[in-house]
């Protein structure tokens, strides 16, 4: 039987705001399969973007657990986590989180800098990487010199970098306009469809929501529905 790449059971995430708990997540269960394309959609407040980070270890849970390959991440210590979240998972963050100071190339080579890749190799990669997303003659420009949908593109270089299982998208589109929203969800769907990477995505927008396989509704820390949406995963 296949084994879910993540998996949350019954996971709870409660935020301590003084005299105030909130309730981020209340009781999420979620198996994630290999080759899935998961959109995540609720009502501000509802808790995506927290399952989202916990669904990819950047948060711990409050209760219950989350299973990265079928290992726990609560028996793990920050570095085994770090570990395996490099290794598995790349992240598209809406602000693209680019470091300023660095290049494109530089940018796209840190993840594996972190993973002790060497730099002719690192160097190698990430050239090979930004030519696939179409910026191969932007390898040496900083963010401040690139458009938006150019600096997104870096951030999703960034992402496969380690060739991870899992891509992570909070609403990548966010800070894009029309055009070049587009051009980055064609670009998510080819590594869905044609390389058969995870995508779990976070959207408020529906039509973006129905590209994917499967679409989580949130509402107070809940999945109050899972729609089906006709794609079928490879």
């Amino acid at each position: 039987m296949e084994k879910p790449i993540l998996e949350a059971k019954d996971v709870y995430k409660i935020y301590d705001m003084g005299k105030v708990k909130v309730n981020a997540l209340s009781g999420v269960s979620l198996k994630v399969y290999k080759g899935n394309f998961i959109s995540i959609m609720g009502p501000s407040g509802s808790g995506k973007t927290t399952l989202l980070d916990v669904m990819s270890a950047l948060l711990r849970p409050t209760m219950g657990d989350v299973l990265i390959n079928g290992t726990g991440i609560s028996t793990m210590d920050d570095n085994e986590l770090a570990k395996v979240r490099g290794k598995t998972i790349g992240f598209i963050f809406q602000t693209f989180n680019l470091i300023p100071r660095m290049t494109a190339l530089e940018n796209v080579m840190l993840p594996l800098w972190f993973q002790g890749v060497s730099m002719a190799d690192r160097k190698k990669r990430a050239t090979e990487i930004l030519e696939k997303v179409g910026l191969g003659e932007r390898v040496d420009h900083k963010p401040s010199e690139l458009s938006g949908g150019q600096r997104q593109r870096v951030a999703i270089a960034r992402a496969l970098a380690v060739d991870p299982d899992v891509i992570v998208a909070d609403e990548p589109t966010g800070n894009l306009d029309s055009v070049s929203g587009e051009q980055i969800l064609q670009l998510i769907d080819d590594l869905n469809k044609k390389e058969g990477k995870t995508v779990l995505m976070v959207t408020h927008e529906r039509s973006i929501g129905k590209r994917a396989h499967e679409i989580l509704h949130l509402k107070d820390g809940k999945i109050i529905k899972n729609e089906t949406n006709g794609r079928k995963r490879k």
